[in-house]
């Protein structure tokens, strides 16, 4: 097995190995999928998001050290059950909630690069602006010198 990198792969392999829905995992945590999902997969795991995971997966304090270092193993011998009992047509035990969420997570993602590129382009825009205004309040300088310097000599 290839070593995984972050805090989020290893939660991630918990919730697998202790059969945990995802979008239960998002749900109970008020995590967003989107934090684990691309490049927000790879981001740091803020402390305040770690505290909400502990309290609602306390098992997952005995497997601290290898939660937020990677070394060791998980203990297997934990047996952790959030899903509630639903009736086979419940749209908790859909797997469809968890496509949505998946959707909903991958379109906010795309969202918020959007977002984040339109931002970088107006504060480069105005930066372009900024330096168009100097350049022309020094041209006029330079206009009103020289009308001045012709009045000048032609008085």
């Amino acid at each position: 097995m290839d070593k995984i990198q972050t805090t989020k792969e290893r939660i991630l392999i918990f919730l697998e190995k202790n059969n945990i829905k995802k979008e239960s995992f998002y749900r109970e945590t008020g995590i967003a999928a989107s934090n684990f999902k691309g490049v927000g997969l790879k981001s740091d795991l803020g402390v305040d998001k770690l505290a909400k995971i502990l309290k609602v997966y306390p098992e997952l304090n005995d497997n601290l050290i290898w939660l937020i270092t990677g070394e060791g193993e998980l203990e297997n011998n934990m047996v952790v059950q959030k899903e509630k009992d639903h009736q086979p047509g419940d749209l908790y035990n859909s797997d469809i909630n968890d496509k949505i969420g998946d959707l909903l997570a991958n379109l906010f993602a795309q969202y918020n690069t959007q977002d984040k590129s339109l931002m970088f382009l107006q504060s480069q825009i105005n930066k372009i602006e900024k330096k168009y205004s100097k350049a022309i309040s020094e041209q006029n300088k330079i206009l009103n010198e020289i009308l001045l310097a012709t009045k000048l000599s032609a008085e």
